[in-house]
């Protein structure tokens, strides 16, 4: 902290002195005064110094001349006060002109002005408004800490800002939402945050706390009343707004771990009354007595984000939600909108979607798969849709045309070969009795069985397949006359394609990684 040159040629010791150059650098802050009569070595000046020198051997020396238009036109001083009468009768016109040029004021000094009175009175001066700078940062450090011992939340904070520093602040989340704002001028646009009135200036400060920046103060006031005191309030506001958001963090992780764990619960049936579980989550904040589904998102990165995402349509969409994070994703429990353009099924694949295209936006080349299980009423079924939803987004990829969103309904027999599976039907006995020598061939590198099921999925069509498989029509009449022999059984039989079809899917929801 230091004073402005205007402040300095204000004081009485500076009544006789005279501004030959630099008006254009009034307000440069002096930081410190320096006192040196010879000038050798140019780069031991520090920014902010202003230079007191009798000019010794400026006129007599050429490099040492030259070497002192350098450091006048450097711009790392603040000022310089030449003595005349000494060394020097006035000041010489080279030095007139680099000041000019870089806004560095000269001041010309008498011989009647001690050295000493000179640094004395500046540097007063500037431990004084250091002083001053310290009780006032005291007084808002106290102030501040009042508000974080009260526990109001953010609007206080906000109000005692824009009460010290007498502007308008504004409070920026960390992804630059308006978390609160205090306005008390004309010409400042909320949506763009920009300034419409050029007599304002806007100024910033993060709100950083253990590293992690959680928002940005922005200060708005009038260009001329701007003053160090006000970086100083904001510079302590921030420290207050980062304690306020790591206490509302800690709570939301708290509610976040609970809510996690009573849908584990809930999930997994680890509940013995129903009335009990519903009554615990109200308690949470969720009503358990709506329509509501399970969705399954799955990612392979970048958890966290997908978390936000998720977090962030469900606000947006004023839905009750849980979320609980997951190794591969993330399981989200949900309540269900209907309306008459709209089912439950077409509600949760429209949520669906919505995530989805906030994740590209963000992750254009990782891939997002959704599972998404029916909707039920009571709560004793919500393990099952958490089921479906698994399903749906596991053997999303069985399907000959995957699907990176998909609803339980959209397996289609695959519903059939999950729920016979979960009775203890031994599937892979089922499908080796039909495909048995198809399966030998495929690990010989000859994929008859990707060739049968792209055949069944159009319908008995030799030319469609014929294309979708990139062969020609005789080869694909080849590879179906070798599967009627090697399984037995004819492609002309609905009953032997209906076996054929389901042996495939059965062969596919056991050996997904094949």
């Amino acid at each position: 902290m230091g004073i402005t040159i205007q402040e300095a040629l204000r004081l009485p010791v500076m009544s006789d002195t005279k501004l030959v150059a630099g008006w254009d650098g009034l307000t440069n802050i002096i930081k410190w005064v320096t006192i040196v009569e010879v000038i050798d070595d140019i780069s031991r000046f520090q920014e902010g110094e202003f230079l007191i020198t009798t000019g010794f051997g400026l006129l007599d020396n050429e490099h040492k001349r030259m070497q002192f238009q350098t450091l006048l036109s450097s711009r790392m001083l603040s000022g310089v006060a030449i003595y005349t009468g000494f060394y020097l009768h006035e000041i010489p016109e080279p030095f007139i002109a680099a000041a000019n040029e870089a806004g560095l004021p000269i001041i010309e000094i008498p011989t009647n002005i001690n050295f000493s009175m000179l640094t004395r009175a500046i540097l007063e001066q500037i431990v004084n408004k250091q002083m001053k700078l310290y009780e006032y940062s005291l007084n808002i450090h106290k102030e501040f800490n009042r508000l974080v011992l009260v526990n109001q939340g953010l609007e206080p904070i906000t109000r005692t800002l824009s009460e010290l520093i007498r502007g308008s602040v504004l409070l920026l989340g960390e992804d630059g939402n308006l978390m609160d704002h205090l306005l008390i001028h004309e010409g400042i646009e909320l949506d763009n945050l920009e300034l419409s009135d050029d007599r304002l200036r806007l100024e910033s400060y993060p709100i950083v706390a253990n590293e992690v920046r959680y928002g940005t103060i922005l200060a708005v006031k009038e260009s001329v009343d701007w003053n160090d005191l006000d970086h100083i309030a904001m510079e302590h506001a921030a420290t207050v707004y980062a304690v306020e958001f790591l206490k509302q963090k800690a709570v939301e992780d708290t509610e976040i771990r609970l809510q996690g764990d009573f849908l584990d619960e809930i999930l997994n049936k680890n509940f013995k009354n129903a009335a009990l579980a519903m009554e615990r989550g109200k308690r949470l904040g969720y009503d358990l007595t709506l329509n509501q589904a399970v969705m399954h998102f799955k990612a392979d990165t970048n958890h966290e984000r997908l978390y936000l995402l998720v977090q962030q349509v469900m606000r947006e969409r004023n839905r009750q939600f849980i979320l609980r994070n997951k190794l591969d994703g993330l399981v989200v429990l949900t309540d269900i909108v209907e309306s008459l353009g709209q089912t439950a099924r077409v509600y949760l694949l429209d949520l669906a979607r919505e995530v989805e295209s906030l994740w590209k936006e963000y992750f254009p080349r990782s891939p997002l798969r959704i599972g998404i299980g029916r909707n039920y009423r009571d709560i004793q079924y919500l393990a099952k849709s958490a089921r479906e939803a698994q399903y749906a987004v596991t053997f999303s990829r069985l399907l000959l045309k995957p699907k990176t969103i998909v609803h339980y309904d959209d397996l289609g027999l695959y519903h059939l070969l999950i729920q016979m599976k979960e009775l203890g039907v031994d599937l892979k006995e089922f499908y080796e009795a039909n495909l048995g020598n198809l399966i030998s061939m495929k690990r010989q590198g000859v994929d008859l069985i990707m060739t049968l099921e792209t055949y069944l999925l159009n319908n008995q069509s030799i030319h469609t397949t014929a294309s979708e498989l990139y062969i020609h029509r005789h080869t694909l009449k080849y590879r179906l006359n070798q599967i009627e022999k090697k399984t037995g059984l004819d492609l002309a039989s609905a009953d032997d394609r209906m076996k054929l079809q389901l042996a495939i899917m059965a062969y596919k929801l056991l050996n997904t990684g094949e």
